[in-house]
């Protein structure tokens, strides 16, 4: 679902915080003698009504406000982005999302909150299940909260503190469950995750939103504990790298993903292969077990005026360990969108991408890039 549907229909929406309005006029270097119409706020703005299609929840529509702005005269662009959502599926979501940058670039102050009803298909977890292809349509309704505060500690390099709080309702969508399903946990219960994570991220990239070159490696634990508010004590750590450069007419781009959860963790937490940019072409969930991995590659090449063009492929594995990964079948994608450029200024794309994965062709609409 990429920014239109991981914003409107996805857990993890990113939070808009407040900023003191005086401490926004300094940082933005307005000065009180002169005009207001003098001081820009805006850089660029981007809204889009977004078609949904993705595999997890059907098809329909979200529509996406996103305006770009600096905090100051010597730092990158921020930008918030609300969004809000409905499928055929009777999915739907509304949620906002918030990308600070401060100081010059020296502080991050992102995150994200939302709130959300899904409707879809639960395949059960490990390989087995999700190649089995036997499911039960659940419902789940969550409330999703998540900052984060991010300081340079040296060249390109970041350091903070993630706070995580989820509250999930799980329910089975359905009066006649297949007998496997029937007593599995999990599937009929509310469960409040809530946890302290550190952060770490190397970033090297020249542009947020669609880069051309650079390195961006990204790290995140979340400890859930019932000390902070938690049903149970778990750990979720994953590990991201990602590597862009020009190449040709267009722009190579490289990733790999990697997820581990220990055990006591609820389903919505285990590692979920096709959620966030790992991979395209899968449901979100077939596929989920407590340790994952995921390698992809992307070409993007431009077209005609403000239109381009990409072509990806990649694969990946889920299992109960990394060790227990050799004895699993590979979840290999490929597929090609288009892209048109919607904000100059920011460099961000509407994007539209048709993906094969293992078991179904899948289309993608979304701003942003994949990753």
């Amino acid at each position: 679902m990429r920014l239109a549907a991981a914003v409107a229909l996805g857990l993890a929406m990113q939070c808009a915080l407040a900023v003191d309005p005086a401490l926004l006029g300094k940082e933005m270097r307005i000065e009180p003698e002169k005009a207001l119409a003098e001081a820009r706020v805006f850089e660029d703005v981007v809204v889009a009504p977004i078609p949904i299609s993705n595999p997890t929840v059907g098809s329909g529509l979200a529509v996406v406000v996103m305006p770009f702005y600096k905090l100051g005269a010597d730092s990158p662009l921020s930008n918030t982005a609300v969004a809000a959502g409905y499928t055929s599926s009777g999915s739907w979501g509304v949620g906002a999302a918030q990308s600070t940058r401060l100081l010059g670039g020296e502080m991050r102050l992102d995150g994200s909150v939302g709130y959300v009803e899904l409707h879809y298909a639960f395949f059960g977890t490990g390989s087995s299940a999700g190649t089995a292809g036997d499911s039960v349509p659940i419902v789940q309704k969550a409330f999703a909260l998540v900052p984060e505060l991010l300081l340079r500690v040296a060249s390109h390099t970041f350091l903070g503190l993630r706070y995580r709080g989820v509250r999930v309702e799980t329910a089975l969508d359905t009066d006649v469950a297949p007998p496997q399903f029937q007593s599995l946990p999990g599937l009929s219960l509310t469960v409040t995750s809530s946890g302290f994570g550190p952060v770490a991220v190397f970033d090297t990239r020249d542009n947020d939103m669609n880069p051309n070159a650079g390195i961006l490696i990204d790290f995140r634990g979340n400890y859930a504990r019932q000390d902070f508010g938690s049903d149970f004590d778990y750990e979720v750590f994953t590990l991201a790298a990602n590597y862009y450069r020009r190449t040709g007419p267009g722009v190579l781009a490289l990733r790999a993903y990697a997820c581990k959860v220990s055990e006591n963790a609820p389903l919505f937490d285990l590692c979920l292969f096709g959620s966030g940019s790992d991979l395209r072409g899968y449901e979100v969930g077939r596929y989920r077990d407590r340790s994952m991995f995921a390698a992809q590659a992307e070409y993007r090449f431009p077209l005609a005026g403000r239109f381009g063009g990409v072509v990806f492929g990649g694969s990946g594995k889920i299992a109960p360990s990394f060790g227990e990964m050799g004895g699993q079948p590979d979840l290999p994608s490929i597929g090609a969108g288009v892209r048109w450029l919607a904000s100059p200024k920011a460099r961000v794309n509407l994007s539209i991408d048709v993906a094969k994965g293992r078991d179904d062709t899948s289309v993608y609409v979304y701003v942003k890039e994949s990753f």
